[in-house]
């Protein structure tokens, strides 16, 4: 879900998890995102 763009605090609420932070422990990063991160300023 992360991926498409749906809103962390969607994803979390769907979930079920009491926190973002919970879901984030669940988010991976691919090197394409990383590199899309460094290209946009």
């Amino acid at each position: 879900m992360s991926d498409a763009g749906v809103p962390l605090r969607h994803i979390q609420a769907i979930s079920g998890h009491l926190t973002v932070a919970a879901v984030e422990r669940y988010l991976g990063v691919t090197e394409q995102q990383k590199e899309n991160g460094i290209v946009l300023k």
